[in-house]
């Protein structure tokens, strides 16, 4: 056995869609890329599972905006200048309804434009229609503006399109500035209609009273402005192309490799170490681990400067989400449109987050149900026809003394304790009658029911954070997130823990600008100019059996021995 430690020229820590995109970028821009990933599957949030050969559930991409081939959107933008744009199939949803609320006395329809969603909420709410279409005008004034940087708000200079309109800018900072209950106030909202115009707070899952109202706007904008969209294969197709493009430029990726530590030596990185003992060195790591495991954890306190580890420990955490995951001997899209349901028993969503920090979980609080075969209109890759896959989704206190203690981070054990049974059962139950009300066909056709709470999402992707640090006005904007370049010579970051924020259009666009750092060079400006990094050429072929499933699982290295004290391993 080699005592040599192996070497990359960059290290990529963690398979979450950031961390996969920089490491795509660098592989096509000649790096030495190695992807290390803990579980057997690559992906993070983005990855999905399958049951007894019949059913596929994703765990986290639910649905997305502007996906529309050759546009200049996010997503698109970032694959194209990988090549893989055209590799990927997307189902649109209903345009008339991407989703369905449904309040305690109201329900409407979310377009998937400014007009309809003001038409649709004024005759909802009646009353309060003047003041609604206020409200509507002003998240569009700001959504249109803050899409006119055609980018996510990374740094000050990000902003300078907007220079020449300084009254739009002003209304851009006024609505980072201010939490959107201020905007409900200056309208004279009825408490109901307010929370019309917060109701798709699952697409953020922070307290109205400190959600910006520039947040709302920006999400609504990024479905307005293209439509909303599917991965007709599954959330598992991005991961999987991102797969292909680093493995076919020299890039190696590893499943079932956990690291214990980010090396650190006279304040620069020198490689990693992993659970087992094995060091593998590299002059570049990028973590795609939130911001408290990577610093406190990973990398250590010790290496920090002490302001840095103020700032880490004061970096607010959200509370978390529970999914359940239904399976129906029924095709649901028989019957229904391409829309996703969201649940509110009451109208004071404060109260959920309110009842959370106090250490309980609201069983009348939000509820979204999402179902890939609506989205995809009963097209299947996977399955068994005329079934279908329904996800649900609830928030939840992620304090483990709620779930009745167990760390998985640590290894310690949580299912087999009766506390977390109960619980577990207790919010199964609530949710799974809540999806029967709102879906009452499904009742007599349930065939597979599981579900996962938050000790489950960290047991697979070692954080509790699917949405990353808590999206408040205190912690979006440049200066208040985390840049991707660190104090740390060498260290950079990915994920939803950076100034690029959460979800699948920003943490792939946070990708390419972690990539960018590394490469002194915007990568995102070279795509946008129809540049195309990748060698389309040495990417494999998608026969009529291509499987992203596949693609991103069996990674693994077989370990060898244990190590002695003092032995490395090596990568072999």
């Amino acid at each position: 056995m080699s005592s040599s430690v192996p070497r990359h020229d960059v290290i990529v820590v963690g398979s979450g869609l950031g961390g996969l995109t920089t490491a795509a970028c660098l592989a096509a821009c000649g790096r030495s890329v190695l992807v290390l990933e803990q579980h057997e599957m690559l992906g993070g949030c983005s990855q999905v599972f399958r049951r007894r050969k019949a059913w596929e559930f994703d765990v986290g991409v639910h649905y997305v905006g502007g996906c529309v081939p050759g546009s200049d959107g996010l997503i698109p933008t970032v694959l194209r200048g990988l090549g893989v744009e055209d590799r990927i199939a997307w189902s649109r949803m209903d345009d008339a309804g991407m989703d369905t609320v449904q309040l305690p006395e109201h329900a409407f329809r979310v377009p998937t434009s400014w007009e309809g969603l003001a038409d649709n909420l004024a005759a909802a709410f009646p009353a309060d229609a003047d003041g609604l279409r206020r409200c509507v005008a002003y998240l569009r004034l700001i959504g249109e503006g803050f899409d006119r940087i055609n980018d996510v708000p990374h740094a000050v200079g990000a902003m300078l399109p907007l220079a020449r309109r300084p009254l739009e800018l002003a209304q851009i900072v006024r609505g980072l500035e201010q939490p959107i209950t201020a905007l409900f106030a200056r309208n004279g909202l009825s408490p109901q209609a307010s929370a019309a115009l917060v109701s798709l707070v699952h697409l953020h899952n922070t307290p109205p009273d400190r959600t910006p109202a520039l947040l709302v706007a920006a999400l609504l904008r990024h479905y307005f402005k293209a439509g909303a969209f599917f991965p007709t294969q599954g959330g598992q197709v991005l991961a999987a192309n991102l797969t292909e493009v680093i493995r076919s430029h020299g890039g190696a990726v590893r499943t079932k490799a956990r690291v214990r530590s980010i090396d650190v030596v006279a304040g620069r990185v020198t490689g990693v170490t992993l659970d087992e003992g094995e060091r593998i060195a590299a002059d570049v790591v990028v973590s795609n681990a939130d911001a408290h495991r990577t610093f406190l954890d990973l990398v250590g306190p010790e290496h920090l400067k002490a302001r840095t580890v103020r700032r880490i420990r004061r970096f607010e955490r959200p509370h978390s989400i529970f999914s359940l995951y239904l399976a129906a001997d029924i095709d649901l899209s028989a019957t229904r449109p391409a829309t996703n349901y969201v649940l509110h028993r009451r109208y004071d969503q404060q109260t959920t987050f309110d009842l959370m920090d106090r250490g309980r979980w609201d069983p009348d609080g939000w509820l979204a149900i999402s179902s890939p075969t609506l989205k995809t209109g009963g097209v299947r890759h996977f399955g068994t026809p005329g079934h279908s896959s329904i996800e649900a989704f609830t928030t939840v206190p992620d304090d483990p003394a709620f779930w009745g203690g167990g760390d998985p981070y640590a290894g310690e054990d949580y299912e087999d304790r009766p506390a977390y049974q109960e619980r577990k059962a207790e919010v199964e139950a609530v949710m799974l009658e809540r999806t029967l009300e709102a879906l009452p066909e499904l009742r007599g056709h349930v065939v597979w029911q599981e579900s996962a709470t938050p000790q489950t999402h960290e047991r697979y992707t070692l954080s509790r954070m699917p949405y990353g640090p808590l999206n408040s006005k205190e912690q979006i904007g440049p200066g208040r997130r985390l840049p991707v370049r660190t104090e740390i010579d060498g260290l950079y970051l990915a994920g939803a823990s950076t100034v690029f924020l959460y979800g699948i259009a920003f943490t792939m666009r946070g990708g390419v600008g972690t990539a960018s750092a590394i490469v002194g060079r915007d990568l995102m400006a070279a795509f946008h100019g129809g540049e195309v990094i990748a060698d389309r050429a040495a990417l494999p072929d998608h026969g009529p059996d291509w499987d992203p499933f596949f693609v991103c699982r069996r990674h693994a290295v077989k370990r060898g021995r244990a190590r002695r004290d003092g032995e490395v391993v090596s990568a072999a």
